[in-house]
């Protein structure tokens, strides 16, 4: 197996500092509400309970045989008329062997057990995903709304402007195209809202359409808790494959008692009628045959088969363990590299914001003395709007790759 140690920053309980406490809660309650309610999950831990219940019944023995005769034809023998025959069997497996089906069953019931925690886990970050999706849609109509009023604000001051001639009609036309194009962006991402909030609500399995609190505020941490995260070879998706390979093994053992002689144990006892005609001490007496039998399994050809079967089964997992590592590794390290890189887009689109705003109040100090530069305003004001998209854009990205990382870990 391939070994990596990262250092990398788990963004974990920190993650909810950053809103309000009432949010921060928020979010885990609804993790908790998709677990409770999802089918998937449900339907896993209904086979795990079948699994140990499954146990039990591999463990009972065959079912035990039972079986009566009359002779219509009664043998004579000196003793008398045999009249009746009543016999029982009880078939027993080679010593070991339901200990052996017991241990495939156990082993089998943690494969499922795992399943459920990757299941888990997998509804974990969905939520998460579409959390982080509606902070992006609802963030970026918060930062649509105060732009709109700003442009209201340059609206006043233009119509004041026109009145003392020191701007024009033209000037006041492309502020309202700009508050129209804004409008049009705000009913989209309206659209964009409803469709994510149907989204959330089908992945917490409620049956109406509920009202959802998210926050519009999230921030990147400036700095972060870092932890040595090991290398992945104990992930639960990964740890399924060693499951499974436990699985086979356990098969592999019960094969090879299966391939032994079973054992039969019986009991036949025949009731016997006394000679009326004759007087003797065994007169009438009833017979009573303790029986053992060996089931010998001659033709073993289907037992080398499994065998056979088994070691290639392990092969293919071995491979696909191998395999899923190597994707999960990958998925780590591009995790790992677009949070920094979100990180990275925030801090610079925070300064050019910052920058931008300074911009925008040297245009508008100026208006005080000159007259007033709307298309140079309006470039600035687009530049500021770009700036605060491409800033929430990165801190959704950040949230979503710190998941990624929590889910692997």
């Amino acid at each position: 197996m391939i070994k990596k140690q990262y250092h990398i920053g788990i963004f974990n309980l920190l993650i909810f500092l950053s809103v309000s406490n009432i949010e921060a809660q928020t979010l885990l309650d609804y993790k908790s509400e998709a677990e409770q309610n999802n089918p998937e999950l449900k339907a896993i831990q209904s086979a795990y309970e079948v699994s140990l219940e499954k146990a039990i019944e591999i463990g009972s023995l065959p079912n035990t045989t039972i079986g009566a005769g009359y002779f219509v034809s009664e043998p004579e023998t000196r003793t008398g008329a045999q009249k009746a025959k009543f016999n029982v069997q009880q078939r027993l497996p080679w010593f070991g062997t339901i200990k052996a089906r017991k241990e495939i069953s156990s082993a089998e019931s943690e494969v499922l057990k795992n399943r459920l925690e990757i299941a888990k886990r997998k509804v974990i970050l969905q939520v998460e995903n579409m959390y982080y999706s509606l902070y992006e849609l609802k963030a970026k109509q918060a930062i649509l709304v105060k732009q709109d009023t700003l442009l209201g604000k340059y609206l006043e001051i233009g119509y004041s402007a026109v009145e003392n001639n020191r701007a024009s009609a033209v000037d006041i036309l492309k502020l309202n195209i700009a508050r129209n194009e804004l409008q049009n962006t705000k009913e989209i991402l309206k659209g964009e809202t409803l469709t994510a909030e149907t989204k959330m609500n089908q992945l917490l399995h409620r049956d109406g359409f509920d009202p959802l609190f998210i926050p519009d505020n999230l921030i990147i941490p400036d700095e972060e808790p870092t932890m040595m995260l090991d290398d992945i070879t104990y992930h639960p998706e990964l740890m399924t494959y060693d499951y499974i390979e436990e699985v086979l093994g356990k098969k592999e053992k019960a094969n090879d008692k299966e391939a032994l002689p079973s054992i039969g144990l019986g009991l036949d006892y025949v009731i016997v009628q006394e000679r009326p005609d004759m007087n003797f001490s065994d007169n009438g007496k009833d017979i009573v045959m303790p029986m053992i039998s060996f089931s010998v399994p001659l033709f073993s050809k289907k037992y080398s088969a499994r065998k056979k079967q088994y070691e290639l089964q392990k092969e293919e997992v071995c491979q696909k363990r191998e395999a899923s590592q190597n994707q999960l590794e990958n998925l780590m390290e591009e995790a790992i590299n677009n949070r920094i890189t979100a990180r990275i887009n925030y801090d610079t689109q925070r300064k050019n914001s910052q920058q931008a705003e300074q911009a925008a109040e040297i245009i508008l100090s100026g208006y005080q003395t000159d007259q007033l530069d709307f298309e140079e305003m309006l470039d600035v004001q687009k530049m500021i709007l770009n700036f605060e998209i491409k800033k929430i854009e990165a801190i959704a990205l950040y949230f979503k790759q710190t998941a990624v990382l929590n889910y692997l870990r």
